[in-house]
């Protein structure tokens, strides 16, 4: 990248500008950004956020003639049931989400019952997702402060609020809620409340498990301030409370429900199809006619994971000094290892880690093009090809033929915009052209 301007890319923590009423927030005072500011800028992110969600609706349904997916909704309305007739799950029922999921499933079911309606059910569900997806977007301003200036912060916002094919499993499912937990999270640590970030992280381990990732991430960083034992004690002590009192009580009863708070890996179902495991295993098995099998593909891909988690960890414990940005990576980096490693892959899982990217592609045009163009990918793996190309176990042509081929293309060309996108973040030399430069003019 060129030579930045210190004005457009530098954290935002200057000296005031006069006449103009400065940021404080959480304890940290913004000499350079004003009140005003701030609050049209929110004002913008949070428009921008719902519009997109209409838009989304409207191209999905009028101009694609695709669908929007209520099965995940569903299912939690059929969990919401037997809840509200007085049934404890785990205890009376199954279910495979964590406990603290129940909190948006529970508020949805508040109007259904007075209204007497599974829609009313499924549009109080998707409020309240739109709701944390509003706060991720607020996050990932403010985030953005303590990395950028004022002006990429805004635009790290604004490129969440309209990554379209994240709004739409915004809509869809669950995925906002732990985010959201997960965002909260990193904004406490980096914003050096320890606590309160242990705090968030935690419960986002009730919600889907996945924000827990962070926290091994979180403790290394405040450790750079304090010691490793402290932050270790503290991290601890604050996962094994919430254990005692959330997990405990129900495992005691039933002890299938430690299986809950395991990452998801298919448990005996076979490889996803649009997992990166399954296009390797294609490309083995199918194009080379090497005699492999899914499984032993899927092996290794769970061995190169825990390699790289380890590697993550150490670059974490190496590092000397605290700095917001290498965190930010170390997390988005952990959670893509997670989601491109597994077997099992839902398509909403882009939602855990496009907050991630829309904070570090924000300052490079080329990181930006990459971005949209990994939503462009994702939107069309899902709604617009599924059931027409592929579903979740196999595709839907034959192998070798042509549709079979371009199934198979297209998932590999998806993996290799999501490498390219965060090989361009995470490179030593940050960015190819620096689109500040631009602005700057």
């Amino acid at each position: 990248m060129g030579k930045k301007n210190k004005i457009d890319v530098e954290p935002s923590e200057k000296k005031g500008k006069k006449g103009k009423i400065p940021l404080s927030f959480l304890n940290v005072e913004f000499g350079n950004v004003d009140l005003q500011t701030v609050k049209r800028h929110l004002l913008i992110l949070i428009l921008a956020s719902i519009l997109t969600k209409f838009i989304v609706i409207f191209v999905t349904t009028s101009v694609f003639h695709s669908f929007i997916d209520f099965f995940d909704i569903g299912t939690y309305f059929e969990h919401a049931i037997p809840l509200m007739e007085g049934q404890l799950p785990y205890i009376n029922y199954q279910i495979e989400y964590p406990i603290l999921l129940f909190i948006p499933i529970a508020l949805a079911f508040i109007p259904a019952m007075i209204l007497q309606s599974q829609m009313a059910f499924v549009l109080s569900f998707q409020i309240f997702m739109v709701l944390c997806d509003i706060l991720i977007v607020i996050c990932v301003y403010f985030i953005g402060l303590k990395i950028w200036s004022e002006k990429i912060a805004f635009f790290g916002g604004l490129f969440y609020a309209t990554a379209f094919s994240t709004a739409y499993f915004v809509l869809t499912k669950s995925d906002a809620f732990p985010t959201c937990i997960l965002m909260v999270a990193l904004l406490f640590t980096i914003y050096g409340m320890n606590t309160k970030g242990y705090i968030s992280a935690t419960l986002g381990f009730f919600t889907k498990i996945f924000p827990a990732i962070a926290l091994p991430f979180m403790v290394l960083y405040n450790a750079k301030s304090t010691s490793l034992k402290t932050e270790l004690i503290s991290a601890g002590k604050i996962f094994l409370l919430f254990c005692i009192f959330l997990l405990l009580p129900f495992a005691l009863i039933n002890p299938k429900v430690i299986s809950t708070y395991l990452f998801a890996t298919g448990g005996s179902l076979g490889v996803y199809v649009n997992t990166a495991t399954f296009t390797f295993y294609s490309y083995l098995h199918d194009v080379f006619h090497l005699g492999i099998t899914p499984a032993s593909v899927s092996m290794v891909m769970y061995v190169l994971m825990g390699i790289t988690l380890l590697l993550l960890l150490y670059f974490a414990y190496a590092e000397s000094e605290k700095n917001p940005k290498n965190l930010i990576k170390l997390v988005l980096c952990a959670i893509f290892s997670l989601v491109f490693f597994t077997k099992f892959h839902s398509p909403q899982y882009l939602v855990w880690f496009t907050p991630l990217l829309a904070l570090l592609v924000a300052d490079d045009i080329v990181k930006i093009v990459l971005f949209y163009i990994t939503q462009i990918f994702a939107y069309i793996e899902f709604p617009l090809m599924f059931g027409k190309y592929y579903v979740n176990l196999n595709y839907i042509n034959p192998v070798g033929s042509a549709d079979w081929y371009l199934t198979l293309c297209f998932f590999t060309l998806e993996y290799i915009a999501f490498i390219l996108l965060l090989y361009s973040i995470i490179r030593p030399k940050e960015g190819m052209i620096s689109w500040t430069k631009f602005l700057s003019r």
